[in-house]
Order: structure tokens, then sequence, then C-alpha cells
């Protein structure tokens, strides 16, 4: 008996006595600790996988060949075998291995992590073009332009689909020795005289209507050279970027020269090792080295780690040869490499910082109600502990002791919950975010501790404070607290208003000003109501006096003079209405933008893209049952800018400003063409500017310039846009009209054209027949599928759905907060109630007067709460970027969805009516034991 007796007296016995006198309440703030632990440590991971996921999006919209490490250049490479070996084939080394061999030299030096995130170098060289007319043709209405391709891994690049590989061209000068490796193909020719062996993909020599074994003579420098045709071959891999460096090789280009004549051109490769004696006719050559970029490879989080390996390894020059120069015939020397992973990337980091400025935002509001609840959860497990720590303080117990028994309860309520809410996050969400979410984590762990030990100077019964009983000095303190909260959130809206909207978040990160935002004018909205909301429950006191009826008068006398509502459960109100309020019109405003930016990219109701459409196409096209008209775009080509003698490239579109006008008319974000645009009248006046409307980056590099001619022409900006339009995806472009750009392209064949709809038409009918006329090549793009794409994209749906918990997270925390701010004051309502009940009081009135308690402040707050919700956009909003979620060029303007606002209102409305309703039943039966402790504990005072 003794033992067993010691045992319930023991440090451990005591704590399981104690936890198991009021277990729920343990339970629930430890399961607040594995909610905030959990979150913790998940959001920034599958923040890391949204921003890794949205990097991947944006690489992919670029071709390969902007994105790679490359060298591009005229001069030729230096030929001859390695001297410690390549994976070439030997035939091959013998040639291109001491080429290959220095690129990996070069690769050595390449600084981590641009090193990482490249594969192996890789070359290809072309020469040309030249003519090449079948024998015996006269020059006609169709030309045939030849690139002769030479690629040392063109084995690792195609496969053979007809005829036979390339043989190796042997000139005067010693030829690299031939081997039995099965890559050389037939033995070679003797002389220059022999024609060069090519092959090409099916679709060129279908385009270029050469036949196998058919030869063509080229003028190459200043001799000639006959070429044969002996195979065709497919892509291993169509969708390599290796491709994106070799023009015209798997599709032919076909468009209109400048005289109307047809103009086919396609590349044919050629026997790698054929170099070594074609070079000895001086073609004109272009030659790209490469380090392929492998984006799948690139986190987010190193982003600005490759960026500045680009810029340091971009910054030099490397030996690649031992020549001497960049110019035609020279062997190649010294070398530097460029690539526009850098701009991608920074561009990227842009759209990153704008998404985490905007979950900060949003996530502030929700922190604030989370510290909010686990105060209240720690404040209900004191109260539960209250009554026996006041005995053990009454007989003698030191307030460290005390101390230390609710740290060890805290640290057994916490550490344990947040273990498990952290290892939680991290399975759900398998990224990498550092350390910082366990930080965090660990903070949770530690806080019912902190929260507990804090109670303990208001142990003593004799420090028992009333509510309805105001202290000295008190009411001073409030208002110096209040005034502070104020400066502080009016400050931050100015500097935020003031400041503008913020384009470095991604190099500076999250703005803490911008984050603490909204939870500073929820606070400040929260004092308010603390202030004001006694002014009309004061009324509302003297109106019930003068009824009959009990609950009424009581309960509001009683909410007026004993609130229990003080400023958590407000705050909690407060802030989750306003952000479930503001997150709506977040949400309304993207996927409105995200509508608005899918029309004006798209620019009709439909557009056909693809391989160049033909006048019997076009005519087809406009032909349609359910199309009312058509606008090609003919142009789209790249164009150079002097301005004041320097060189800038841009983007010309050529289109029929008639055309489409009638295309685009009535449609919203369409590209202004002012009526100057494609006038007769001045189309044949050569001594007149050309009309054209111009992209506000091409407005900017001209300004306050002297002299600025496009092609060597002068020209007339009619119109500024800002922004890109839906003829092509730059942003920097010039526009003119198809009857003033005879000048200015040499072709005219559209590879867009636009398409409007008749009223009535059966879109889908309409968009099938336009796929089977623009053939297999070509797609047919609606807004309503552009729409969906845009919607798919991570930083947009990652948007969505962090905007709609941020809805319903609050919405349950602050339903939350209302019950446990009722079970905080269940102590008062014991010793209220059955003297209540005594008196006749039923358990209906009992329950009516636990929601007096917190329903008219809960009320206001409601209301406070929205109006807030209705503000904060316009406020944010002047500090976030949007634009990285809409897609448009220009920030969107706050949209109000009604439906949806008032849906979240609702919403909000009932789940704060539940929580009263279900606080109003916890201790609200007032039955005889009930009534006979009552009478007890007020008799022993």
């Amino acid at each position: 008996m003794s033992a067993r007796h010691h045992s319930h007296l023991s440090s451990a016995g005591l704590l399981r006595r104690q936890f198991l006198a009021a277990p729920v309440a343990s339970i629930l703030l430890a399961l607040l600790v594995l909610a905030g632990a959990l979150l913790a440590t998940a959001v920034p991971r599958a923040v890391a996988a949204m921003h890794t996921a949205a990097l991947g999006e944006r690489l992919d919209e670029y071709p390969a060949r902007e994105l790679d490490v490359l060298n591009s250049t005229r001069a030729q490479p230096g030929l001859g075998p390695s001297a410690s070996g390549t994976t070439l084939p030997e035939g091959v080394d013998a040639v291109w291995g001491g080429h290959e061999e220095r690129l990996h030299d070069i690769r050595a030096r390449m600084p981590e992590p641009l090193a990482a995130v490249t594969g192996d170098p890789l070359t290809v060289l072309f020469a040309g073009p030249a003519n090449a007319l079948p024998e015996g043709a006269a020059g006609g209405s169709i030309s045939y332009q030849l690139f002769t391709g030479f690629d040392p891994r063109l084995r690792e690049h195609v496969r053979l689909t007809n005829g036979d590989w390339p043989a190796v061209l042997v000139g005067d000068a010693p030829s690299p020795p031939q081997v039995d490796d099965g890559f050389a193909g037939p033995p070679a020719p003797e002389s220059t005289d022999e024609p060069i062996e090519i092959v090409f993909a099916e679709s060129v020599a279908a385009e270029m209507a050469w036949g196998l074994d058919e030869v063509r003579t080229l003028p190459v420098g200043a001799d000639s050279q006959q070429v044969r045709l002996v195979g065709t071959f497919a892509a291993i891999d169509p969708d390599d970027g290796f491709w994106t460096h070799v023009p015209v090789a798997l599709q032919p280009s076909v468009a209109f020269s400048a005289d109307g004549s047809l103009r086919i051109t396609g590349l044919g490769f050629a026997d790698p090792s054929s170099w070594a004696a074609y070079v000895q006719t001086q073609p004109q050559s272009t030659m790209d080295s490469w380090f392929p970029t492998l984006p799948d490879r690139i986190r987010a989080d190193e982003s600005a780690d490759v960026r500045a390996a680009v810029d340091e390894f971009t910054s030099e020059a490397y030996p690649l040869g031992t020549g001497f120069g960049d110019f035609a015939f020279s062997p190649v020397g010294e070398v530097t490499f460029s690539t526009g992973l850098s701009d991608a990337l920074e561009s990227a980091a842009l759209a990153a910082g704008a998404t985490d400025a905007v979950l900060a935002t949003i996530a502030s509001g929700p922190i604030g109600v989370m510290v909010a609840v686990l105060l209240l959860g720690a404040r209900v497990v004191f109260e539960r502990r209250r009554t026996g720590l006041e005995l053990a303080a009454a007989r003698g117990a030191s307030d460290g002791g005390l101390r230390g028994v609710l740290a060890l309860e805290g640290l057994v309520i916490g550490v344990p919950a947040a273990l498990v809410g952290g290892v939680l996050g991290t399975l759900i969400v398998p990224a990498d975010a550092g350390r910082g979410g366990w930080f965090i984590a660990a903070v949770f762990a530690l806080a019912p501790a902190a929260l507990l030990v804090a109670s303990v100077p208001a142990l003593s019964p004799l420090r028992r404070a009333r509510a309805d009983v105001r202290v000295r000095g008190g009411a001073r303190h409030r208002w110096i607290a209040e005034a502070a909260v104020a400066i502080v959130a009016i400050t931050a809206v100015a500097l935020l208003l003031r400041r503008g909207l913020a384009t470095s978040a991604g190099e500076v990160g999250v703005d803490p000003l911008l984050a603490a935002v909204p939870l500073l004018l929820a606070l400040l909205v929260c004092l308010i109501v603390l202030r004001l909301y006694p002014l009309p429950l004061a009324a509302l006191v003297r109106r019930n006096s003068r009824r009959r009826d009990l609950v009424p008068f009581l309960g509001s006398a009683r909410a007026l003079r004993d609130p229990s509502a003080g400023i958590v459960p407000v705050l909690t109100v407060v802030v989750g209405v306003s952000v479930a309020v503001f997150s709506a019109v977040l949400l309304g405003t993207v996927q409105t933008g995200v509508a608005r930016a899918a029309d004006a990219r798209v620019g009709a109701d439909a557009a056909v893209t693809g391989t160049p459409f033909t006048l019997e196409q076009q005519a087809a096209f406009a032909e349609v049952a359910g199309v009312d008209a058509i606008a090609p775009v003919y142009s789209t080509a790249p164009s150079t800018l002097e301005i004041d003698g320097r060189v800038r490239t841009t983007t010309l579109i050529v289109v029929d400003a008639d055309e489409m006008r009638q295309v685009q008319a009535g449609r919203a974000g369409a590209t202004p063409l002012p009526e100057g645009l494609g006038d007769d009248t001045g189309a044949n006046d050569a001594a007149s500017p050309v009309p054209v409307v111009i992209s506000q980056s091409v407005a900017d590099s001209i300004e306050g310039a002297e002299a600025v001619e496009l092609e060597g022409e002068e020209f007339e900006a009619l119109a500024v846009v800002d922004g890109r339009t839906a003829y092509s995806p730059r942003a920097s472009w010039v526009l003119m009209d198809r009857s003033d750009a005879d000048g200015f392209a040499d072709s005219f064949v559209p590879r867009t054209v636009l398409v409007r709809f008749a009223p009535g038409a059966d879109t889908d009918a309409v968009t099938e027949t336009l796929v089977e006329i623009a053939g297999p090549e070509a797609t047919v793009t609606t807004p309503s599928m552009l729409l969906d794409d845009l919607r798919a994209v991570s930083t947009t749906s990652g948007l969505v759905v962090a905007l709609i918990a941020a809805i319903v997270f609050p919405s349950l925390l602050t339903a939350l907060a209302i019950v446990l701010t009722l079970v905080v004051g269940r102590p008062a309502r014991d010793r209220l109630m059955p003297l209540l009940a005594t008196l006749g009081l039923r358990r209906r009135g009992e329950r009516g007067l636990v929601a007096w308690e917190i329903g008219p402040v809960v009320v206001v707050a409601l209301v406070a709460g929205a109006l807030l919700g209705t503000v904060l956009p316009f406020v944010v909003l002047q500090g976030v970027d949007l634009r990285s979620f809409t897609g448009e060029d220009a920030q969107p303007s706050v949209v109000f969805d009604p439906g949806l606002i008032v849906a979240v209102l609702a919403g909000a409305v009932l789940v704060t009516a539940v929580a009263v309703l279900l606080a109003s039943r916890i201790g609200g039966d007032a039955g005889a034991g009930r009534v006979s402790r009552a009478l007890r504990a007020e008799e022993e005072g």
C-alpha cells in the first residue's frame, strides 16, 4: 500500500493524474501544435516544388538554342585527332577529335552549379545556303536552297529510313584514314570532282523534289560542288534541343521571295569526316559549339547561383583552336560563350518573388489567427489546471516549482505533437525547402510550455481580477498601446502606397512590409471594434431593460460589463472574415485576368498556327461554314533598327490592317490599328516615312534619338502599345501594313491566320474543319483552350489552391476560437447558471445567455471583417505584381465576383453561427448537482 501510495504522490504520478483529470484541453492544444508544425514544414516545401515546376514551365517556353551555352562562329574548326581519345568513332575522331577535346577542356573550367545543369558539348557545322537546281533546270518560279551540314555525332541524332549513309569525300589534301567502323559507308571518292553525298529528312527531300541518287551542282565559294542524295533519315528524337541549332533540317522552309517566286530551303547532312575535303572549296559556313542546358536539373532555389555561374563563365574567353579570329575561312581561336539562360532564370525569379509576396500577404492573416488560437488553447489548459495549482501555491509551492510543472506538461504536449506534424509535413510534400520550416516547428513545440509558464503569476486567488471592474491606470496603458498599433498600421499603409508596385521580390525575397499590412490593418480594425461596439450594445441594454424577458436584458448587460470576447476572439473573427473576403476578391481578379490574357493572346475567335499556309489554304479557311472573316499575319521576321548608329534587333510584324480590323472588331485588348495604317494614299510615296505601330519596348529604346531607321528606312510611329500582341510573343516589335512592307521582308507566307466566327456558329465544328484544312503540323487555338492551359500553369494553379485554403482555414480557426473563448468563460458560468436555474431560468434561456456572451461582438466583427476584406485588395495590390499569375502585360484591376463573395460571406456567417451554437451548449445545462456545487462554492467564497 505504501509503495502504491508513494507512486500516486510521485512527480510522474501527479502529472499523470493531472493530465487525466482534464485531457481534452491538452489533446486539443497538441492537435493545434501538430497542425502548426505540419503547415510549417509542408507549406515551404509545397512552395519550393511549385517554384521548381514553374521554373521548368518558364524554361520550356524558350527554344533550346536560347538556353544552351553557345558559341556560334563563322570560323573553321581546327582539324585533327584527339590526344587522349573521345567517344567519337575512330574515323570521325581523326577529323573532329581535337575540337571536341578542347570543348571538354573548356567544360572542365565551367563553374558549379552551371556545370551540373549542362551536358557534354555538341557541335554542328553547316555551309551555305547555295542554289541547288536540278540538272538542266532553268530559273523559274521555284528556287531551291541547300545547306550542307556536318554533325560529328550524326548517328546519335538520326536513323536511316531509306538508301545508304553518305560516304566520306576525299580531296587533294591528305584525308583522314578510313576505318571499318560502319560509319564511312561506301568507298570514298578520290577527288573533289566526285559528288559529296548527303542524306535528307524525308519531308525535306519531298519538298526539294530531290530523288535518291539524283545529283545537283552547287556554287561553292569560287568553284562548284556536285551533291548526290543517297538516303533519307528520321530524327531519333524530334523534340531534342539539338534541332533548334540546325535550320530547316527536319522541315524545309517554304517562302515567297520579294519577286513573288517560291523559295524552298532545306539541309542535308554529309559524312562528318567529309569536312576535311569540303573545306578546301572555302564555303561560307557557320559552326555552333554548345553545352546543352538541362532544365530538369535546375531547382528554383539554385537559380541565383546558376545565374552567377553563367555570368562568370560567359565573361571569359577560352581557346577553341589555334587560330586568331571569328572571320569566314579563318581558323577558330579564342571564343566566348553566350546564353539566354540567365535572362530566363531572372524572369522566373521575378515571377517566384511575386508568388512569394502574394502568398506571404495571404498567409500573414492566418498566421495571426493561428497564434491567437494557440493562446486561447494554452489558456484553456491553464484554466483546467488552475484550481490544483492554486491549492499547491496556497500550501507553499514556489513559483519556480509551479513553473516547472507547467513547463513539463507544455513540453509533453508540444514536443511530440510538433515532431509528428513536422514528419508528416516532410512526407506529404517530398521537396527540399531547407531547414526553415523545422525552426518554425520547433517554435510551435516550445509554445505551449512558454505560454503555460507565463500564466504562473496569476495563480493566487487573491490576484484574480473581475473583468467588469476596471483597474485604475489600465485605461491609459490601453490607449497608449492602441495608439501605437494605429500609428504602425497607418505608417505601413502609407509607405506601401508611396512605394508602389514591388518588382524586386525576386532579388530581395518576401517584403515584410507588404506581408504585415493585412495583419496590421486587421489588428487596427479589431481595436476599433472593441472600442466602438459597446456604444450600440449600451443602447441595446437600455432598450432591453424595458422588456419583461430576462435573457435579452441580462445577456446584453453581461456582454457589456463582463465580456468574454477580448481581443483574441475578435481578432480571429476580423482576420478570418477579412482574409476570406480578400482571398475571394483576389481569386476573382486572377481568374478574370487569366481569361483576359487568353483572349488577348489568341486575338480572335481562333488562331491557326503552324507551317506556312498557301493561298489555297487561306481561301479554304475563309470559305468554312461559320467563319465570318480571316486575317493572316503575313510575316513575323527579325528586323534591324538603327538608332543613332547603334543596331538593335526587333521583330517586324506584317498584317493587312483592314483584314485585321474586321476580324478583331469589338474585341477587348486587341492591338490598336490607327486609321493611318494601311492608308493607300501614302503607300507609294517614297519620300514619306512608313507608318507603323511600335511596342513600348521599341519606343523606350528610340526615345531621344536623332536618327532612327528600320532596315535603312525612316518610319513614323502612329501608336505605341505596352506589351505583346496576338501576332508575336515578343515584347519588342514593329507592326506595319502589308501595302508598305515590300522593302522590309523577304517573304509574306503567313504561319498564323486569325479567324472570326460568324454569330451562332458551332465552335467545335468550325475548329475541326480548320484543323483538317491546316494539316497535321498546324494547331488551332481558341481562347477557351488557352484559358485551360493558363489555369494549369503551376503559379496560377498554386495561387488558386492557396486562396481556397486561405478562405477555408481561417474560417475553421475562427470557429475554434469562438468555442475556446466560451470554454475559457465556463467557470464564471458554472457559478452563475445554477443560481439562475434555482430562480426558474430554463435550459433554453441558459443557452441564450451563453450566446449573448459573444454574439454581439462577433456580429460586429463579422461586419468589420467583411468591410476590411473589400478594402484590402485596393491597398495590398498596390504592392503585389499579379502579372505572373494572369499572363497579362499590365497589372490587372480589382474585380469583385458578387457570387463568390456572397458565398464566402455566407459560409463565414454559417461557420460562426454553428460555432456560437456549439459553444452555447458547452456548460449550458444546470443540474441539481451543479446547483449544490455552485452554492457550496459561493459559501466557501
